[in-house]
């Protein structure tokens, strides 16, 4: 992660990201939790289209002395290239940082440890947007903090998603149809939330 943020995360791969968070009208304190993980949805997307010149075959190939006796951890680093950022459900907590979450599509639950000590404490019931990388055991962790949706907003969101993800996926992969899904979802966090600002101020 600390090769891929000193390689990458840069304004040539981030000026088109930066414009897609500015034209969603975020809250201050959600555009860089945003913009973290954009950035790792843009680099795994790359990925898919090249089979080499990506992040992790360049980490790879530059570490290629000291990872040649460890070919499981370049099958692990090649393996973690295939994840896809994706909508979950925080569906039990069993502290701050560790946890189980449903994985909306899927239905299906994993297993998470939050490794990162700055991370917000999700909320059980709240849903989330991250990517996921394996550890083992049937264990994940997310690669950056996730971005927390506002609970007000989980209920139209969870009604909403798979409408979205059906639309997208007829002509996109789920890479490409991910970014349009995320677009939606955030709108309508952003409607719910205008929405509960209306009904406080005529009270």
């Amino acid at each position: 992660m600390i090769y891929v943020l000193d390689q990458y995360y840069d304004d040539a791969n981030l000026s088109l990201l930066k414009e897609y968070v500015d034209d969603h009208d975020l809250s201050s304190e959600k555009q860089q939790g945003l913009l973290y993980n954009l950035f790792w949805w843009k680099l795994l997307y790359e990925s898919t289209q090249t089979i080499t010149g990506n992040s992790i075959e360049a980490y790879i190939s530059e570490n290629f002395h000291s990872l040649r006796k460890k070919p499981l951890i370049s099958s692990w680093l090649r393996e973690c290239d295939k994840a896809i950022p994706k909508f979950y459900y925080v569906g039990y907590k069993y502290n701050n940082r560790v946890l189980v979450v449903i994985d909306m599509l899927t239905d299906t639950p994993l297993d998470v440890i939050v490794y990162d000590p700055t991370a917000i404490p999700p909320k059980k019931g709240e849903i989330v947007m991250g990517t996921l990388m394996p550890l083992g055991g049937g264990l994940y962790f997310p690669i950056t903090d996730f971005y927390h949706f506002n609970f007000e907003a989980r209920e139209a969101i969870a009604n909403c998603l798979h409408h979205y993800y059906d639309k997208y996926l007829k002509n996109s992969t789920m890479h490409e149809a991910f970014i349009h899904v995320l677009s939606a979802m955030l709108q309508i966090e952003k409607i719910i939330f205008i929405e509960n600002q209306e009904k406080t101020s005529s009270k």
